[in-house]
């Protein structure tokens, strides 16, 4: 008796295949050692260990998958899948911060005030004209 396998199941099966590779690469990332997890930055430390609760909160995932139900039916588990979620938030607006471009207040301050200034016409009276441009500073 010869049995074939399902298309579909054969689709899952290659897509199951996938996600466990991309999980083996991400925990290669991972692993490096202690003496060269310490090694980096505060900040690349913290990337490191918001990643690795990701990676074990996927974990989880699938293993409660696995059993039958989905994240919703354990406790625990949703009340850390929203912790990693602020985690990961929270190192998203670190990096948003670290990458916005630095703006010197006092130049930027100049360019508005220096920029609204208007130069009196001739023939109008010097009581109500308004004050100079200041030079800006290099």
């Amino acid at each position: 008796m010869t049995t074939t396998i399902p298309p579909d199941l054969i689709a899952r099966l290659q897509k199951f295949d996938q996600l466990i590779t991309k999980i083996e690469d991400a925990i290669e990332e991972i692993d490096v050692g202690t003496d060269k997890h310490f090694e980096r930055s505060a900040h690349e430390m913290a990337l490191v260990d918001s990643m690795s609760m990701f990676l074990m909160d996927s974990l989880l995932w699938a293993v409660q998958a696995t059993k039958g139900g989905g994240a919703d039916k354990n406790e625990d588990l949703l009340i850390d899948l929203a912790r990693t979620k602020r985690v990961t938030a929270d190192m998203k607006a670190i990096n948003a911060r670290q990458d916005a471009p630095r703006i010197n207040k006092t130049a930027a301050a100049n360019f508005v005030r220096n920029a609204l200034w208007e130069v009196p016409e001739q023939g109008t009276s010097t009581e109500t004209a308004p004050d100079p441009p200041v030079k800006m500073e290099e």
